[in-house]
């Protein structure tokens, strides 16, 4: 068969006959999805414009009792109706959940946000299918354009100097890029298991893949995504319980076993070892409190309690000292903000107590000129500069736990701020547990919540920060019953669960739910059906194939 019969193959219409309209029709929406997959990890306004792009095609290909009677070849158990009667009834909750909202601005807007959760589908799924060279040429092209991305994160990383860890990818959310990292993984190891189906060896292209995983896992470290690395570490334990009988081979199945132990192993023994490193403490801690620093100026020692680097952080501070020390060293203020949100002072105090040290001139005198720029900047402590990725990650949550636990601090701290919200958008939850408060005012009544308690937050532009928890408060245990009845339903009449490639991706996707609304934004809401819906209405070789990562040979 020829490369165009291959990606641009021939479509009939209704009456059998070859169509050259809707041939051309359907190699437009395949270019389509190439972009759009594609620009998902490069650009938000691409992903738009795909979308308008796909959906004006789909208009003008018309056919639209062939559309909803999904009466195509190969396609003879209709993939694709459930899951699309699935996210229409999603959105049709927040639809009638727009019936009482006062703030039906938000709630247009809300609605608005979240169009790629049926435009997409509806495109996908009632369109002709993809076949497999088509839906492998789009996923080598979404991983290919994420590899590119990183590339580019890297070089911005090695030449931009003080370059914050989210601002390497330039293009979109830190985050939702390391979710399109965890989707290539799934792709990788769904093609590296595909390959090894056809030949026991491995061959130049799996090495490529093995090297590229690497590449992606490492590339989650440098942005230091806890959620993308939760979320791998999940998936592919889930995925190897689910699919653990499929593994016929017995040294196979030990394989799987031992690395995945080895995995937990380590983080285990890393987890030990940087708590003990954090909390271990310091020779000055350990002594009798001095009253004066070697100048004779007064000390003074807070009670809070907040260790850092194994010192207590507001021991052994003379303010004096470092406000004429500093100004001798910077020309920055001390009472300047930096970029981590903070003045020049407690940035300066955290810093040195990380060098174990005394606030003060002395103190002072052991911080050389990089030390200096780094305070500026807002590295409070010597880890966030010299440190390993892994140990800066461990300490930055140490320390929001350990400032949480002493002086209720949560403002800031991204774990913290987290937990902080999640409790709030509960409290709102209960106080509306049938229906929830609606799609207009969820904004509205987490804020007024937060305001009511006294809350650090109270201000803040965020709401429940957990996608389960929004549509709770939302729709309440009604409206929230419903979608998950419905999603479920469509995954079992779908098959999804037989198909580990599919299941892989939907793991990802719930992971992210619990540390992010992950369908407020475009960004999220295309990652979240695109992959999913593509592999679903993929063209099946015979009636029984599917998209799998592991063969099933009673299937």
């Amino acid at each position: 068969m020829s490369f165009w019969q291959t990606y641009f193959p021939e479509v009939t219409d209704n009456d059998g006959n070859k169509s050259l309209r809707l041939r051309i029709h359907h190699a437009i929406y395949f270019l389509l999805l190439i972009v759009l997959a594609g620009s998902q990890s490069v650009s938000k306004f691409m992903m738009s414009g795909m979308e308008i792009l796909l959906a004006v095609n789909w208009v003008l290909e018309w056919d639209m009792r062939r559309k909803f009677t999904w009466s195509y070849p190969q396609n003879d158990n209709n993939e694709g109706k459930w899951l699309l009667t699935a996210f229409a009834t999603l959105m049709a909750v927040h639809l009638v959940w727009m019936i009482g909202s006062a703030n039906t601005g938000y709630g247009w807007y809300d609605i608005f946000k979240k169009l790629p959760l049926i435009a997409i589908p509806l495109v996908v799924l009632t369109s002709n299918p993809l076949n497999r060279k088509q839906l492998t040429f789009i996923f080598f092209f979404m991983v290919g354009t994420t590899f590119v991305a990183t590339v580019i994160g890297y070089v911005r990383r090695m030449t931009i100097a003080d370059l914050p860890y989210r601002q390497i990818i330039p293009f979109i959310s830190h985050i939702r890029f390391a979710l399109n990292i965890c989707l290539d993984l799934v792709l990788i190891a769904w093609f590296m298991t595909e390959r090894r189906k056809r030949s026991k060896d491995f061959d130049w292209l799996q090495v490529a893949m093995a090297l590229l995983a690497i590449w992606f896992l490492v590339f989650l470290l440098v942005i230091r995504s806890y959620t993308g690395l939760i979320a791998i570490l999940v998936v592919a334990t889930i995925m190897t319980l689910a699919c653990w009988h499929k593994i016929e081979n017995h040294k196979h199945r030990i394989a799987v076993a031992a690395t995945l132990s080895a995995i937990y192993i380590a983080i285990a023994i890393t987890s030990i070892v940087m708590v003990s490193s954090y909390y271990k403490p310091v020779e000055l801690s350990t002594q009798p409190l001095a009253a004066a620093t070697v100048n004779g100026n007064a000390y003074t020692h807070g009670d809070d309690g907040v260790i850092e680097n194994g010192n207590y952080v507001s021991h052994y501070v003379c303010e004096e000292e470092l406000r004429r020390e500093w100004s001798k060293r910077s020309t920055m203020g001390i009472e300047d903000t930096s970029n981590n949100g903070y003045t020049i002072l407690p940035t300066l105090v955290r810093y040195l107590n990380g060098l174990g040290t005394t606030k003060d001139s002395a103190g002072m005198q052991l911080l050389s000129d990089n030390d200096i720029r780094a305070i500026e900047r807002g590295e409070a402590n010597p880890v966030y500069v010299y440190g390993n990725t892994v140990k800066k990650m461990y300490y930055v949550m140490l320390f929001e736990w350990e400032s949480h636990r002493k002086t209720g601090a949560v403002k800031n701290f991204s774990v913290m701020e987290r937990f902080e919200l999640w409790g709030n958008a509960w409290q709102v939850f209960r106080a509306n547990p049938l229906f929830g408060v609606g799609t207009g005012d969820v904004v509205d009544e987490c804020h007024a919540n937060l305001e009511a308690n006294g809350s650090m937050l109270s201000g803040t532009t965020k709401h429940a920060h957990n996608q389960y928890l929004t549509f709770l408060v939302t729709f309440g245990i009604i409206g929230f019953l419903i979608i998950a009845a419905t999603f479920t339903w469509a995954l079992r009449r779908e098959g999804m669960h037989r198909m580990p490639a599919i299941l892989a991706q939907i793991i990802i996707v719930l992971v992210s739910f619990v540390a992010e609304d992950t369908l407020e934004t475009l960004a999220g809401c295309v990652f979240a059906v695109l992959f999913i819906c593509l592999a679903t209405k993929m063209e099946r070789d015979n009636t029984t194939e599917k998209i799998c990562l592991v063969h099933d040979n009673n299937k």
